[in-house]
């Protein structure tokens, strides 16, 4: 038994923790044990090249004799492969390892369809943890404002509305991890690596701009300097290095789409049941826009816009638009809050 290390640190992002622990066994660190999913324990022995994955085997509330057998059948499977079963943390996250291949398969999912399916594992875990989370949020806060009437006074609906901005901010946050586990579950190992800057041809810039205006200006001067963007998110973007030359960045969204559809007096494109923007009806509108004005897709930041780049100027609907539109959210979820704090203030009076 070699010498034990402990470790502790916090990473949100499974693929991030993956390379992380690859480095590691580099370093003759291996993998033992995860306390808390921050504590990791390591055995210290001579320097390897391994490769890890995480998966995990959710059983639903009513399951069937083949679900039961699920991670019995997926272990076996494994192992036959080479993988080896490490350890799990608290949040049923299983860890698997195996000796580096030169020229061999070194992913548990090596195909698009297997890696659809273990990223809808990890998005619909975190997601169904963020509807819970909303769902408390309102039974709590009609449960304060009862009280609040009850009692004629303020302080419980506003220690309820406090109590939930953090309950709705945690919920928020489980919504970030599952876009993020999916979009990145949905790439191979290099494909990651080469969006998250971790090639000596790709970087990273953390930059935060408001309205698209300076955003288009941002990536233009990159692109001077020979660096294009390949995948963003909020304040992050990840570029790769390539020719030096001037290109024209344009951000479209599903408001643009349908001012330029009312325009030529179509029907606008929306629906009503579609609250967080999962149907790609505007998408595929905006792409097929884009194409005809001889644009070329780049990235999408979440599902409400999509930046694309052109030799030249396009001239393809409203030039500045705001970049943050869920902001407006947290707005009106604040002022509809300050207003029923004021009205339980008014009547207790």
């Amino acid at each position: 038994m070699g010498q034990t290390v402990r470790k502790t640190r916090f990473i949100m992002s499974l693929m991030r923790e993956k390379f992380w622990l690859e480095e590691m066994a580099q370093q003759g660190l291996f993998l033992k044990n995860i306390n808390l999913g921050v504590i990791y324990t390591f055995e210290k022995r001579e320097p390897q090249r391994l490769v890890y994955d995480v998966d995990r085997f959710d059983l639903p509330k009513y399951p069937v004799l083949k679900e039961i057998r699920d991670r019995e059948m997926f272990v076996s499977l494994a192992e036959e492969m080479g993988w080896q079963e490490i350890t799990h943390d608290e949040d049923m996250n299983y860890y698997f390892c195996k000796p580096y291949e030169e020229d061999g398969i070194n992913e548990m999912y090596d195909t698009e369809e297997e890696r659809r399916v273990h990223a809808l594992k990890y998005r619909d875990r975190y997601r169904h943890a963020a509807q819970v989370n909303y769902k408390c949020v309102l039974v709590f806060d009609f449960l304060m404002l009862a009280l609040a009437l009850i009692l004629k006074s303020p302080l419980p609906f506003i220690l309820g509305f406090v109590w939930s901005t953090i309950i709705m901010a945690f919920g928020y946050w489980c919504e970030g991890i599952a876009q993020m586990c999916e979009r990145e579950f949905r790439m191979g190992a290099q494909e990651w690596l080469r969006a998250n800057g971790k090639k000596s041809n790709t970087k990273k810039e953390y930059r935060l701009f408001l309205t698209t205006k300076g955003l288009t200006k941002y990536l233009q001067k990159q692109s001077r300097k020979g660096w294009h963007i390949i995948r963003s998110s909020a304040m992050c973007y990840s570029f790769e290095k390539g020719p030096q030359e001037s290109l024209c960045y344009t951000v479209d969204s599903r408001a643009a789409v349908n001012r330029r559809r009312r325009a030529r007096h179509l029907r606008k494109i929306g629906d009503g049941k579609d609250i967080n923007q999962q149907n790609n009806d505007w998408q595929v509108e905006s792409v097929k826009e884009a194409e005809q004005n001889g644009m070329e897709f780049v990235c999408a930041y979440a599902n409400n816009q999509i930046l694309y780049k052109s030799i030249r100027q396009v001239d393809f609907g409203k030039k500045n638009m705001f970049l943050y539109s869920w902001l407006l959210y947290w707005v009106v979820f604040a002022a509809i809050g300050f207003i029923f704090g004021f009205i339980t203030g008014f009547i207790s009076t």
